[in-house]
């Protein structure tokens, strides 16, 4: 889905404007990547949880010129779902 399927079907549902339910979108982006840039985490209920940290420097190949070499230190965000959320997805492969 894009965004704008994404917005039109939150608006529906939430029985709001596009603009205004783009506001809330817009918002909660903000804040949840506010949150993980300051590697603080947060949980979603029913959804899961994400949290960042940084990944250290390690070697890696490079193909192109047949080389090792270092890969810099990097954050990086990792989401671990919610078991309500595995529930329901196993119970749609079920059927």
């Amino acid at each position: 889905m894009t965004k704008t399927e994404v917005l039109k079907k939150l608006a529906d549902q939430l029985d709001l404007t596009q603009a205004d339910t783009e506001k809330l979108y817009d918002s909660f982006v903000d804040g949840a990547t506010t949150l993980l840039a300051r590697s603080k985490g947060f949980t979603l209920p029913g959804l899961g949880s994400f949290h960042s940290e940084v990944r250290p420097e390690h070697k890696s190949y490079n193909p192109h010129y047949e080389q090792m070499m270092m890969i810099p230190p990097k954050k990086v965000v990792h989401f671990s779902q919610s078991s309500t959320l595995k529930g329901e997805i196993n119970e749609e492969n079920d059927e």
